[in-house]
């Protein structure tokens, strides 16, 4: 699935955004909050008001990076003797710290996978629940099956 950008909020409060490979066009229609720039409190595409946040990372990647550090750490432990696997892993756990801190997170609509980015107060939303996921399952389910 191709990704779709909305226009901004401040540009369009509502409209229709052309689907590049021939699906219908997706419809969207910010909340007033939303189109104010102070947060997201209702989705623009689903209405639903169900959001959790995470970082804005391809976890593919991520995963290719633990993966690294860890060959990393046992080519180490082989050619300079296993005192130090635990270094090296500190050191790329360190590395993975520091680059976690510097991404930017994203608000993620549990209904609809709508994603917003560059949203202020999205601190105070929670990281993604499963129990709460579970609740919009079906919904989704249903609609990737009638791709």
């Amino acid at each position: 699935m191709s990704r779709l950008e909305a226009r901004a909020p401040s540009e369009a409060s509502d409209g229709e955004v052309p689907c590049p490979e021939g699906h219908p066009p997706v419809a969207f229609k910010h909340s007033p909050a939303v189109v104010a720039g102070s947060a997201v409190d209702r989705c623009s595409r689903c209405g639903t008001t169900a959001f959790f946040v995470q970082k804005d990372f391809d976890q593919r990647v991520g995963c290719a990076v633990l993966g690294a550090g860890a060959l990393l750490a046992l080519a180490a432990a082989k050619v300079f003797g296993g005192i130090w696997l635990v270094p090296v892993l500190l050191a790329v756990a360190a590395a993975d710290f520091v680059l976690a801190r510097r991404i930017p997170s994203v608000v993620i609509c549990y209904q609809c996978d709508t994603e917003y980015r560059g949203v202020p107060g999205s601190s105070g939303l929670r990281p993604y629940d499963p129990h709460i996921g579970e609740r919009y399952a079906e919904v989704k389910t249903v609609r990737r099956l009638t791709r």
